[in-house]
């Protein structure tokens, strides 16, 4: 049961990465934005995650 949660936790966080990321590229990668960098960070986290449940 937790590591189903752990997956749909990370999931989430991937999503979320890549809706930032998007909205991050939206006006063009310079000057990297803030949202760019969060939701790279959540990607990364997410990925993480899943490869160590």
């Amino acid at each position: 049961m937790m590591r189903r949660t752990g997956q749909i936790f990370a999931a989430v966080f991937i999503v979320l990465g890549a809706l930032l990321v998007i909205r991050g590229l939206w006006n063009g990668v310079w000057p990297v934005s803030l949202q760019l960098i969060a939701g790279a960070a959540l990607i990364v986290y997410g990925v993480l995650r899943l490869r160590v449940l």
